[in-house]
């Protein structure tokens, strides 16, 4: 099987994440990094080279025959910086799924593309997943759910709901009840258990989850 040549962009330590799952992903070959901070240019994470600046990328495709990406940028600089480098780079280059062999994904799932789903999660049945998603491990999306572009579910989450809007962040340990709905730009926090409806741009903590304020723009 000829293997994908694949980069990472971005080198904090969402990508510390990806380096390690992909371990266990036969199916590619991870051939470096890039980064915002020229500072960082050839310094290594875990053995891989960060090869150039996010500027050069166009360059890197051409000149190392680069088949796809996944970001590497995680959410500490938040869900709108994501958006901001994946609007950039799609249209140079196919991001790509890094699915652990761990996983249960059902056949019939629906997946978007610039996803990572971490070892040991649960895809069921009928599940709607957007573009750019970040499902970390021991979490679980079951049947029916819909989930938007660009969310974040963190470890030992549960989603019973109906949708997740895109841009949004589930905290480790939380839960979305039976056919409750989590609106946009929305984070609910560590160990929060959604049991009503959330509108956009609403950040949400507690058992049962209650609005403590909005999102700052």
């Amino acid at each position: 099987m000829k293997k994908k040549r694949i980069i990472i962009v971005g080198g904090g330590e969402h990508s510390h994440l990806i380096i390690n799952n992909l371990e266990d992903c036969p199916e590619y070959h991870l051939v470096g990094l890039t980064t915002h901070l020229d500072s960082e240019i050839s310094n290594k994470i875990f053995g891989f080279s960060i090869l150039c600046h996010d500027r050069d990328i166009p360059e890197l495709i051409k000149s190392e025959k680069i088949d796809g990406y996944i970001l590497g940028v995680g959410v500490t600089h938040g869900m709108k910086k994501r958006k901001k480098i994946y609007s950039v780079v799609d249209p140079l280059i196919s991001p790509i799924n890094i699915i652990h062999p761990t996983c249960v994904l059902s056949k019939h799932a629906r997946i978007g593309k610039g996803n990572f789903f971490e070892a040991y999660t649960k895809i069921a049945i009928g599940a709607v997943i957007g573009n750019h998603c970040i499902i970390n491990s021991f979490s679980a999306v079951n049947h029916g759910q819909i989930v938007g572009d660009n969310v974040l579910i963190a470890c030992n989450v549960s989603l019973a709901g109906k949708k997740i809007g895109s841009h949004t962040i589930i905290a480790d340990g939380a839960s979305v009840a039976f056919k409750v709905s989590v609106g946009e730009n929305c984070i609910v926090g560590d160990g929060a258990v959604v049991t009503k409806d959330l509108p956009d741009g609403v950040i949400a903590y507690g058992n049962p989850a209650k609005i403590v304020r909005s999102v700052e723009s």
